[in-house]
């Protein structure tokens, strides 16, 4: 399973919320060390951001993670500096290497 997030920063904020999820995921990442965490920042508009995090062993996982409180904290933290954002949860359904 893989997770992804689309993000929309508010403008002259872009730095700081790419610095936010940089400190979000440095924490979960420690506690998910199989799982890699991608953060893409969109090359024609600079305060769109693509977070595509995973893979995760299954949705447990990533249920744990989002009901933890440094997640809780760190989205409540994030949201100062975001317009909006979405975040949702994907099966694989083709991979090519």
């Amino acid at each position: 399973m893989y997770t992804s997030g689309v993000w929309n920063a508010k403008a002259g904020s872009e730095d700081e919320f790419a610095r936010g999820w940089q400190a979000s995921v440095d924490r979960t990442s420690l506690e998910h060390p199989g799982v890699v965490f991608r953060l893409l920042r969109d090359a024609d508009r600079p305060g769109r951001f693509i977070s595509i995090v995973g893979p995760w062993r299954n949705r447990e996982q990533i249920e744990s993670v989002r009901a933890s409180e440094a997640f809780k904290e760190s989205i409540s933290a994030m949201s100062d500096v975001l317009d909006s954002y979405e975040i949702s949860a994907y099966e694989l359904a083709v991979e090519v290497s």
